[in-house]
């Protein structure tokens, strides 16, 4: 199973900076002018570091990584970014809200060991896409540190992790908004660190958000041995990850719904969908409705109403049977299909053509409704079957799940020592 194990993270220093305006969402769940917020909020933005913006003139040897190396080294010259004096595992604490209800999701941040899926140690659930982990590489090149954590996910029935004997005060506690609070621990005894290694080094993790990070770490680890040929493991055969039971009261899954930039008539819906799914006029009031849409069921939403497309199961058997998958259970993968047949086009063609968007928040969607647009609506995803389709070695469609809330990038960094083993001084 893969080793989890303390090192010497790197953090600001909490006199240098203000710990709530240098932090940031992950990258990938930001748009441009979110980034660009974040860039300007404070000089020593942790985006500075992850996601730098790209300048008219850009060339090999001037570009976003290579200025995210500057500044790195420049931060740690200037006693902006120090590191431990001992090795440390965090931990990482959420306290929301969600419709009403209070939350609390625990999570630990460590190294381990990297695995290919192949070994079945370590298991995605999703695809990645190779511009994506090509430009997560070059920045990984240039910088030799993981400014983010992978987060992954692992069986804990008894709970015994979230059992142990953990740390009190928060070093870091940042509201990102009314109803969400980010905890940031640090773990430094030796006993507490001895057991946690040894509890989640027994487990098979599932990767929950993170995969192109994932990826990333492997190509890089596969460039650092051809260039070092180590004779064991070094720090670059480790990657920074945060770990969170799947048996945690906090842990939520919203659905990703669709937008679509396309004028669609409710008679096509329903002429187009007739002989795979019972379609019926519904009262905008459906959408306040935690229960809707229920399972096997999309709502569909336009300026001139709503459609409820209840898909039959004899179809959702028929599609289960031709991809090996638990269709019933993943609403992404009909709905992919729905999108096709109404539009003559793929989610992916849709997405690069700007007619299609994901989005997780109903607020969003209604604000693009008054813009004459389409949605659909899809139902949670159990997070079982996350495991299920993981283990049988398939992945899930793309946008299946939407982990909620996100972790924060910045409050610890792993530079990788190329030479060194872990602690990884």
């Amino acid at each position: 199973m893969p080793e989890f194990k303390p090192f010497y993270g790197w953090r600001y220093h909490p006199d240098r900076v203000d710990i709530s305006r240098v932090v940031a969402p992950p990258y990938d769940v930001v748009n441009e002018d979110e980034t660009r917020r974040y860039l300007r909020q404070d000089p020593h933005n942790i985006f500075h570091l992850e996601l730098g913006e790209e300048l008219p003139g850009d060339h090999e040897n001037e570009n976003r990584y290579l200025r995210a190396k500057r500044h790195l080294e420049n931060w740690i010259k200037e006693g902006v970014l120090v590191r431990e004096d001992r090795p440390a595992f965090y931990l990482y604490r959420l306290r929301f809200t969600y419709r009403g209800q209070t939350f609390t999701r625990t999570g630990f941040i460590g190294l381990v060991r990297l695995s290919p899926f192949s070994e079945g140690r370590i298991l995605p659930h999703e695809k990645t896409f190779s511009k994506v982990t090509e430009a997560r590489l070059q920045l990984l090149r240039a910088t030799g540190a993981q400014f983010s954590q992978v987060f992954a996910l692992y069986r804990d029935p008894e709970r015994k992790t979230l059992k142990l004997s953990l740390p009190e005060e928060p070093l870091y506690r940042v509201e990102e908004s009314p109803g969400i609070a980010h905890e940031f621990y640090v773990i430094e005894d030796p006993e507490v660190q001895e057991t946690l290694s040894l509890q989640l080094s027994e487990k098979v993790l599932y990767i929950a958000d993170g995969h192109h990070r994932y990826t990333t770490a492997l190509k890089y680890a596969e460039e650092m041995e051809a260039k070092f040929k180590p004779d064991g493991p070094r720090c670059f055969h480790y990657l920074m990850m945060y770990l969170c039971p799947f048996e945690d009261p906090g842990l939520l899954v919203l659905p990703t719904h669709r937008l679509l930039k396309i004028d669609i008539p409710e008679e096509t819906v329903k002429n187009k969908l007739k002989d795979l799914a019972e379609v019926k006029e519904e009262n905008p009031s459906v959408l306040e409705n935690p229960g809707r849409p229920s399972k096997g069921e999309l709502l569909w939403l336009a300026p001139e109403g709503v459609l409820s497309i209840g898909i039959r199961p004899e179809i959702l058997s028929t599609w289960e049977k031709e991809t090996g998958l638990p269709e019933s259970e993943l609403p992404a993968a009909w709905c992919a299909r729905i999108i096709e047949i109404l539009c003559g086009k793929s989610e992916k063609t849709l997405k690069e053509e700007g007619l299609l968007r994901y989005t997780p928040w109903l607020s969003e969607i209604k604000k693009d409704l008054s813009a004459g647009n389409r949605a659909l609506i899809l139902p949670e995803t159990p997070i079982s079957v996350l495991e299920k389709v993981a283990t049988s070695g398939k992945v899930m469609p793309h946008k299946s799940t939407y982990f909620y809330p996100k972790i924060l990038t910045g409050f610890v960094i792993f530079k990788i020592n190329p030479e060194a083993v872990p602690p990884c001084p």
